[in-house]
C-alpha cells in the first residue's frame, strides 16, 4: 500500500478540500516517505538510545516505578524528528506537555537532561535542598537550550511539568506557547511552537482536550497550530502494564501472553537495516555498547549527588527576575501609590473615547460622563480603582491581560474595557491602550465558555514572565469549580511542587444578594483552606513581618472593601519582589453602592494595601467604652454599619475590616483585640456557617489572643447549598444574622 508502508491515514472525514489535497500530496506521493541511508543511521541511533536508557532504568531499579517507554521506543526518534524539522524552519522554542509515559526518556533523549541528575532523583536518601515538598520524578519539567545538530541553531525546549490528571497540561502549555510567541512578536506562529502528546484513551475521554481544541481560533488564545502526538497504548503496546508495578495478566491474560512474545522494535528495525547494509553488525553493536557506557558513567556520577536541587528542573526559569543589579533582590516593597497627576490622567482616559468619529452606545456615554464626574470629585469606584491599576502599570511597561467570560464589557456591565462602534461593524476602540506612546500593550479578551482551559491556558501565560499582570476572572465566583483541577494541582500547590512562582490573578464575583446558590458563593472555604499558615502558632514579628508573611504563603485571599484597596493589592502584585498566586473576592452590589467609593487621597503616594481596615468611628475615639469587636470582610462590613447606625450603637460596636485572610495578619488583629479590652469578640459573615471564612479566622483570632477571650459566630447557620433561591428567605436569613451580630447579650458563658 502507499502512505507510510505499514500505517495507513485517515483523512477524509474532513471536510476541506485544500486540506485533503495537502495530506494526498504529502503521503500518497510514490516513495516520499523514503529515507536516506543517514537518515536511517541516524533513526538507528536514536532507536538505540530510547531503547537502552529503558533497559538500563529496568536493570538498575527494578522495583521503581518509572511509567517506561517499552513498546513504544520509536516516539523519541519521531519527536526529535519533528524538532529537528520545525529547527530547519526557522522554530527558536518549543513548549512540550505530556503524560507520565515516556516523561524520563523525553527528558534524557529530547531535551538532553543531563542523565545523572535524572539517574540521582531514584536514590530514596537524597536530601531535598530547595523549599517545598517537591513531586515524583515523572511530574517533573525542564527547560534547556541547545544547538540542533541537524540545523546547526540554537532551540530552548521546555518541558512544562504537571500532575498526574490526565490532559490538564495542554492549555498550560498553549499558554504559555501564547507567551512567548506575544513577547518576542511572533505574530504568526514560526518561531515559537507547541507539542501536546496524548494517550489515546485520555484524548477521547478528557474534556480538557475539546476545551483546549476550542481555544485554537479564537485571536488571543491562538497558537496557530500544535502538533499533536497520540500514543495508542494497543498498537503500540505497554510490555509492562500501566507501570512497572503493575502485572496486567490479572485481568488481560491473552493480550500479554501475545506482548512477552514480541520483539523489540529497536531488535527488528536493527535487523532491516543490517540486512539492508545501511549499518554492519559491529557498528550497531558498538553504538549500543557506546550509549550503554554513557549511562552507567553518569549512573557512578549520580551517587555522588546528595542533595536534590528542584530549581534544577524549572521548566519556566526567570533568571533576571530575582536579582537587582547582581544582588538579591531586597524583602521589601515600595508604596503602591501614585501621583495625583496619573490618577487625574488615567481617569480621563477612562471617560474619554480617544479615536475620532467613534459613536458609543447612549448608555454608555451616561457611564463615561459618570467617570468623568468622579474624577472632578476625586473619587473612584470599583471599576475605575481598577482601571488606575491597569493603567498605571501599563504606563511602567507591565503588560495586563485580562481574560475570562465577557470580561471586556464586564459581567455587571461595569467595565467596558472595550468600546464598540454603533455604526460600524466590529469596529473597537480600547482605551487602555492609548495612556502613553510607550506604555506595555493591554490585552482584555472574551474568551470562549470555559474555565478549566481558560484558566489553564492563563496560568501557563503568566507562567512565562514576572513582569506582567495575568488575570481571569469568572463570570460567577463560584463557576470556578469547574476548573477546580488547575486550581489545585497548578496554582495552590505549584510552588511546592515544582519550585514555580506563578502570579496570576483570579477574580471571583462574590456575594450574598438572593440570587440564589449558583450566583452567590465563590467558596472561600475551599481556598482558605488550602492555605499553608499555621492557626495554631502566633508568629515571630519583625520589621519586614507583613512581606516575609507573603513571601511564605503558598497563595494571597483577600476581600477588598473598597476601590483604593483593591487598586492597591493589584499593583503590590507586580511591585512585591516576588510572585504569589492572588485570589480576590471581587463585589457585585458594590460594583455601584455609593458608599463603596475611595478618595484619591488613599491612592496617593506613600499609601499602600490595607490588611484591615480599623474602625474610625466614634467606637474608636472611646474604644474602652466599646462592649463589642465585630470582625467581617467584605460587602457584609456596609450591612453591618448600616444596621448598627439605625441602632443607635456607633460608639458601642466596633466593626473592623479583615481585608487581607490570608496570610492572616496576626499583627494588626493583635493592635485590634488589644485596643478593645472590655469588648467580647464576634466574627459575622453572611455565608453559611460550615461555609465562608468562620473555620479559618476563629482559630487564628484565638491563637492571636491567647486564648483568653472567645470569639463568637454571627453569620447563617450550616446549609449544604451556598445560598436560598429565595429572595424573601434570603432577607429574613440576613435580618436574624445582624440581630445576633448587635444584640449584646446574645452570646454569653464560656466558649
Amino acid at each position: 500500500m502507499a502512505y507510510c508502508q505499514h500505517i495507513g491515514v485517515e483523512f477524509m472525514f474532513i471536510n476541506d478540500v485544500e486540506q485533503c489535497q495537502w495530506i494526498r500530496q504529502k503521503f500518497e506521493t510514490p516513495g516520499i516517505m523514503q529515507f536516506s541511508l543517514e537518515e536511517k543511521r541516524t533513526l538507528l541511533a536514536r532507536m538505540i538510545r530510547s531503547t537502552r536508557f529503558e533497559e538500563f532504568l529496568q536493570r538498575k531499579w527494578s522495583s521503581e516505578k518509572r511509567f517506561g517507554l517499552e513498546g513504544c521506543e520509536s516516539l523519541i526518534p519521531a519527536l526529535k524528528t519533528i524538532i529537528d524539522e520545525s529547527s530547519q524552519s526557522g522554530v527558536e522554542s518549543v513548549i512540550m506537555g505530556m503524560p507520565h509515559r515516556g516523561r524520563l526518556n523525553v527528558l534524557a533523549n529530547v531535551i538532553r537532561k543531563e542523565l545523572d541528575q535524572i539517574f540521582c532523583q531514584f536514590d530514596s536518601k537524597l536530601e531535598a535542598a530547595d523549599e517545598g515538598s517537591g513531586d515524583v520524578k515523572y511530574h517533573l519539567g525542564m527547560c534547556h537550550k541547545r544547538v540542533n545538530r541537524v540545523s546547526d541553531r540554537y532551540i530552548t525546549m521546555s518541558l512544562v511539568a504537571n500532575p498526574s490528571h490526565l490532559e490538564a497540561v495542554d492549555p498550560v502549555v498553549q499558554g504559555k506557547t501564547k507567551a512567548e510567541q506575544f513577547y518576542c512578536g511572533d505574530t504568526e506562529g514560526k518561531r515559537v511552537m507547541s507539542i501536546l502528546l496524548h494517550g489515546d484513551a485520555a484524548f477521547a475521554g478528557q474534556g480538557i482536550v475539546y476545551e483546549t481544541f476550542h481555544l485554537s481560533d479564537l485571536p488571543s488564545y491562538t497558537t496557530h497550530g500544535t502538533i499533536h502526538v497520540v500514543v495508542n497504548n494497543q498498537v503500540c503496546y505497554r510490555r509492562n502494564g500501566h507501570n512497572e508495578m503493575d502485572e496486567p495478566m490479572f485481568t488481560q491474560p491473552l493480550m500479554y501472553k501475545q506482548v512477552k512474545k514480541q520483539k523489540g522494535v529497536l531488535k527488528k528495525f536493527a535487523e532491516k537495516v543490517i540486512a539492508e547494509g545501511v549499518v554492519t553488525t559491529q557498528e550497531y553493536e558498538e553504538e549500543v555498547a557506546s550509549y550503554d557506557k554513557i549511562c552507567e558513567e553518569a549512573f557512578t556520577r549520580s551517587k555522588d549527588e546528595k542533595i536534590l536541587h528542584i530549581k534544577h528542573w524549572l521548566d519556566s526559569p526567570w533568571p533576571d527576575f530575582f536579582t537587582l543589579e547582581g544582588q538579591p533582590r531586597t524583602m521589601s516593597c515600595p508604596s503602591t501609590g501614585i501621583s495625583e497627576e496619573e490618577l487625574g490622567h488615567i481617569g480621563n482616559i477612562a471617560a474619554s473615547v480617544p479615536v475620532e468619529d467613534f459613536t458609543i452606545h447612549g448608555g454608555l456615554s451616561r457611564i463615561l460622563k459618570g467617570r468623568a464626574n468622579m474624577v472632578n470629585q476625586r473619587v473612584c469606584d470599583w471599576a475605575l480603582g481598577e482601571y488606575m491599576a491597569f493603567g498605571s502599570l501599563l504606563k511602567d511597561g507591565i503588560h495586563v491581560r485580562l481574560s475570562g467570560q465577557d470580561v471586556e464589557r464586564g459581567t455587571f456591565s461595569h467595565r467596558h474595557h472595550v468600546l464598540h462602534d454603533q455604526n460600524v461593524d466590529k469596529r473597537i476602540c480600547i482605551p487602555m491602550n492609548y495612556i502613553s506612546p510607550d506604555q506595555a500593550p493591554y490585552t482584555v479578551c472574551n474568551s470562549s465558555l470555559s474555565e478549566y482551559g481558560v484558566l489553564g491556558f492563563e496560568l501557563g501565560f503568566a507562567m512565562a514572565s514576572p513582569n506582567a499582570l495575568v488575570l481571569w476572572e469568572a463570570q460567577f465566583g463560584d463557576f470556578h469549580n469547574t476548573a477546580q483541577c488547575i486550581i489545585d494541582q497548578f496554582i495552590s500547590s505549584g510552588q511546592a511542587k515544582w519550585v514555580r512562582q506563578n502570579g496570576i490573578v483570579l477574580l471571583l464575583p462574590h456575594g450574598m444578594e438572593g440570587m440564589g446558590p449558583e450566583h452567590s458563593s465563590a467558596r472561600p472555604e475551599r481556598f482558605l483552606q488550602m492555605c499553608n499558615d499555621d492557626p495554631d502558632v502566633f508568629p515571630k514579628l519583625s520589621e519586614d513581618f507583613a512581606m516575609r508573611q507573603l513571601y511564605d504563603c503558598n497563595w494571597i485571599v483577600v476581600n477588598c472593601s473598597n476601590p483604593a484597596n483593591y487598586f492597591h493589592v493589584l499593583r503590590r502584585q507586580i511591585l512585591q519582589p516576588f510572585r504569589k498566586p492572588l485570589i480576590v473576592f471581587t463585589p457585585k452590589s458594590l460594583l455601584r453602592h455609593p458608599e463603596a467609593k475611595s478618595s484619591f487621597d488613599d491612592m496617593l503616594p506613600v499609601t499602600h494595601f490595607k490588611r484591615i481596615i480599623p474602625d474610625d468611628g466614634p467606637a474608636a475615639a472611646s474604644p474602652e467604652k466599646v462592649k463589642r469587636v465585630v470582625f467581617c470582610t467584605g460587602k457584609i462590613y456596609y450591612e453591618l454599619t448600616r444596621e448598627r447606625k439605625n441602632r443607635g450603637m456607633d460608639d458601642a460596636v466596633a466593626v473592623v475590616r479583615i481585608e487581607q485572610l490570608s496570610p492572616f495578619p496576626f499583627d494588626l488583629v493583635k493592635a485590634e483585640t488589644d485596643r478593645y479590652p472590655n469588648a467580647d469578640l464576634v466574627w459575622c459573615q453572611e455565608e453559611h456557617k460550615n461555609q465562608g471564612y468562620y473555620d479559618y479566622v476563629k482559630p487564628r483570632i484565638r491563637t492571636t489572643i491567647n486564648r483568653t477571650r472567645p470569639v463568637w459566630y454571627a453569620g447563617r447557620g450550616s446549609a449544604a447549598a451556598p445560598a436560598t433561591g429565595n429572595k424573601q428567605t434570603h432577607l429574613t436569613e440576613l435580618q436574624r444574622l445582624l440581630d445576633s451580630a448587635f444584640d449584646l447579650e446574645a452570646f454569653s458563658g464560656p466558649l
